[in-house]
């Protein structure tokens, strides 16, 4: 094999001096043409290596990276020859190799060669005289830590990460080296899948030099990304706690906690522990506020109510104190449409925003707070004269266009909940007028569709809604292409019903539910069809969650994405289901059934995120408990 090997260099060298572009190089060249000849011999000699190495003809590459060394003295050449022999499992030519350029070597690449030849013990199972070496090899060199890095890296290439901490801890140990190797030991511990080693060193390196921060972080970021099983993140959620505890002194521990319990949706560990900082610098109230925000959008609204009210107790006087007292507001407004309660309760509720308004004075600040009281007067309390007062007089106040638009279309809502339809269609024209291209003009324009779906008018109703179907806002887009499906099939199919249905859908909006289930139960008894029966099951579970019948909107959902899974509305009736099994029945396997099925047979469901991110909070919630 070998001759046949030089008779091919022999050939490949005859081909290259006869070949126009290297025939050439003597001729341009202003050095040795001996001198270049050998460079080019060469050139070609390391790139056949190199393919015969890719294309793991291992035998091939050993021979020519042999020849390399023993022409150029280069180890890299003489490293690649030995990575050949191990590959080709020649552990004696190997071991021989190493031992003869150990004797004669006195450079850093010694070293290189020493672990090489430990690493050759262990793969011919001598893993007891490797041991001895290695630790005979560490305990003799130089104690510069710019050595410590090299052998260490080294021996981390060979995976002998056990070895490379072993080397570590003993430059720790070294007075004169300062240095404590705290992150490369984090990193070789991760290699060793040990987390728990990695992650108390890279808190250690912390509290050595806070200026690592950030990479730590961003370390601890890629320990969690690549955690399969969650044994990383109980790791590190156990560390953080425990570090925190230990030195409570050390705000870093207290904002990594922090930011590990927001990755972690952990917004009470989060809360509790801003509120500590605060209560210690002062200076947390922005963070709090922001945190109050995250949670009410992730639904946790005990957390977020819990945040705002810290800060509305803790002064009125501070920057934030409006901001708290308005989100604290919205937060217990959305929470108790959840809970159902009672007329009593709402009217205390609107006497307290009441106060509030007089006390932040009417602002573009605390429009939302005056709309929730407008809601509040007219949907709970049914006091709508008195709601179009306080909407009528707050438009007299110098406000943003904005504001005005969100007031006009609150004042639009209670006309219309009144039965003044005209007066609604008129401020619903206004803001969309004004604000055309904005997502609240998109917002009254949907609105003013659907009034004129309550009206009868659908042909006038379906030219806005096609419109609509294009609009920015996916939710908005998604209502228009629902309310003009309905209408679509319901003109081919049976004018009468959808007649009969636009009507229920205006009663539900006036709460007056006995007439909609009337209007409801007409349509299935005298206009029963595939394409109205999906839509009026539906809007009868509505009421009866209205209604606080829970086991009975149940089972109108599930007759909807059970015996009409092809309807447009099946993903919403899956949705819904799924939110009242988990808040109102305590079923919540059954919930996450629900939320799986919308993910998976409802791909293109514009509720498939909010689904996949309430199936994730149940799991893990689930995953706590146990």
């Amino acid at each position: 094999m070998r001759s046949a090997l030089r008779l091919f260099f022999i050939l490949s060298f005859l081909i290259l001096m006869t070949s126009p572009v290297v025939s050439q190089v003597p001729l341009q060249s202003k050095g040795n043409p001996q001198s270049q000849n050998t460079q080019s011999q060469r050139q070609v000699d390391e790139q056949l290596a190199r393919s015969f190495y890719n294309n793991k003809e291992y035998d091939k590459a050993a021979d020519l990276y042999l020849k390399l060394y023993t022409s150029y003295n280069s180890y890299h050449y003489f490293s690649q020859y030995i990575e050949c022999l191990l590959f080709l499992e020649n552990y004696d030519d190997a071991e021989k190799g190493l031992k003869t350029f150990i004797k004669k070597d006195n450079t850093t690449n010694k070293w290189k060669a020493q672990i090489s030849l430990a690493y050759i013990y262990i793969k011919n199972n001598e893993t007891e005289k490797a041991d001895k070496y290695l630790k005979k090899l560490i305990n003799d060199l130089p104690e510069e830590k710019s050595v410590f890095v090299q052998v260490a890296s080294t021996l981390r290439t060979r995976d002998l990460d056990e070895y490379a901490i072993i080397l570590y801890d003993r430059g720790s140990s070294i007075d004169a080296m300062n240095y404590k190797f705290y992150m490369e030991k984090a990193l070789a511990y991760n290699s060793m899948m040990n987390f728990e080693k990695s992650i108390e060193n890279y808190l250690l390196q912390l509290e050595v030099d806070p200026d690592d921060y950030e990479v730590i972080k961003s370390r601890f970021s890629f320990m969690m990304r690549y955690d399969i099983d969650g044994s990383v993140i109980d790791e590190m959620r156990m560390a953080f706690l425990k570090k925190t505890q230990d030195n409570p002194e050390n705000v870093m521990f207290a904002e990594l906690l922090v930011w590990f319990s927001l990755q972690m949706k952990d917004y009470d560990i989060a809360l509790n522990q801003e509120i500590a900082l605060d209560r210690r610098f002062d200076d947390r109230e922005f963070d709090i506020i922001y945190l109050a925000r995250i949670a009410r959008d992730n639904e946790q609204y005990d957390i977020a109510i819990k945040a705002y009210e810290y800060l509305v107790k803790k002064s009125n006087e501070g920057a934030y104190y409006p901001e708290a007292v308005v989100g604290l507001t919205e937060v217990q407004y959305v929470k108790s449409l959840l809970e159902n309660y009672d007329r009593e309760f709402y009217s205390t509720f609107e006497k307290r925003i009441e106060k509030e308004c007089e006390e932040l004075t009417v602002s573009d600040k605390t429009i939302p707070i005056l709309i929730i009281r407008s809601e509040i007067l007219t949907f709970k309390l049914d006091e709508t004269d008195k709601s179009i007062d306080l909407l009528n007089n707050v438009l007299e106040y110098n406000l943003s266009k904005y504001s005005k638009a969100k007031i006009k279309m609150t004042l639009a809502d209670v006309y219309l909940y009144k039965g003044e339809m005209w007066e609604a269609t008129l401020l619903y024209s206004q803001v969309d007028k004004s604000m055309k291209e904005e997502p609240i003009g998109h917002e009254a324009r949907l609105k003013n569709a659907q009034l004129r779906y309550y009206m009868g008018e659908f042909d006038w109703s379906l030219a806005v809604l096609n419109i609509l179907k294009s609009a920015t806002s996916k939710l908005i887009a998604n209502d228009a292409m629902s309310l003009s499906l309905l209408i679509t099939d319901n003109l081919e199919y049976d004018t009468i019903a959808l007649q009969r249905l636009a009507k229920a859908d205006y009663y539900i909006y006036q709460k007056r539910y006995e007439l909609a289930n009337q209007m409801l139960d007409s349509v299935n008894i005298y206009n029963p069809n595939e394409v109205s029966m999906p839509y009026l099951l539906i809007r009868k579970a509505y009421i009866a969650m209205e209604n606080k019948d829970y086991e009975l909107a149940d089972s109108l959902y599930k007759r909807v994405y059970h015996g009409y899974a092809d309807s447009y509305i099946a993903d919403k009736a899956l949705l819904e289901d799924a939110v009242l099994l988990e808040r109102y029945l305590n079923k919540k396997e059954e919930a996450m059934d629900c939320y799986a099925k919308l993910i998976d047979e409802y791909t293109a469901s514009v509720y498939v995120a909010q689904a996949r991110n309430a199936y994730r909070r149940i799991r893990n919630e689930e995953l706590k408990f146990n």
